[in-house]
């Protein structure tokens, strides 16, 4: 009797030390799939500003959006995609994601995500880094994450790009840029006139 207790009891030992492992694999390979990308930050590189907020609300450019809602801006975003192909940036891979409209920008080689909403009756577009890999297209989509796009002159051409369109649109006013960290924690107390603070650098 007491043999049959002390196995069942090591029975329930050893169930409980595998179950424990299972749960540590569990979490250490969930780890592995969501960890940030290495080399890639929220933090937006030194004087440049990857988002921007503007106002403009004529009725064009809800033309095209679904009469239930919610608004999308889909002839806006053509617009703007092909202002920005009139001025050398192929743009590829458009649609409507969730609640806003997605298009990634070749510039020079590199590819750069351009996204843009209607938040609070107001434009937001945002120009984020765009994963390559399927670890990486993972990790974004389980925590719905944004990360900026390294520095370099491609993306500070795209921002210049974007910023001229804007301003030539006479439906549009009151462009704002911000840096994507700040925005992200909630701070726009740093919004500048310009997306990158040295006109002659890229």
């Amino acid at each position: 009797m007491a043999l049959t207790i002390t196995v069942l009891a090591m029975e329930m030992v050893v169930s409980s030390f595998l179950a424990i492992g299972m749960m540590v694999a569990v979490v250490v390979i969930f780890r592995a799939f969501v960890r940030r990308p290495a080399g890639v930050w929220q933090e937006d590189p030194p004087g440049v500003r990857t988002m921007v907020v503007f106002r403009g609300n004529h009725p064009d450019f809800f033309e095209d959006d679904p009469p239930e809602g919610p608004y999308v801006g889909v002839r806006l975003f053509g617009e703007l995609c092909d202002g920005l192909a009139d001025q050398g940036v192929a743009v590829e891979n458009r649609g409507t994601i969730q609640n806003a409209q997605r298009a990634e920008c070749v510039l020079e080689g590199q590819r750069f995500a351009l996204v843009l909403e209607w938040l609070e009756h107001r434009w937001l577009a945002s120009v984020e880094w765009v994963p390559r890999r399927g670890a990486e297209r993972r990790h974004l989509a389980l925590t719905h994450r944004v990360y900026a796009p390294a520095d370099s002159p491609a993306l500070r051409r795209l921002l210049r790009a974007i910023d001229q369109w804007l301003r030539r649109d006479e439906r549009l006013f009151d462009v704002k840029w911000h840096r994507k960290e700040k925005w992200i924690a909630g701070d726009q107390s740093t919004a500048a006139a310009r997306p990158v603070d040295d006109p002659r650098d890229g």
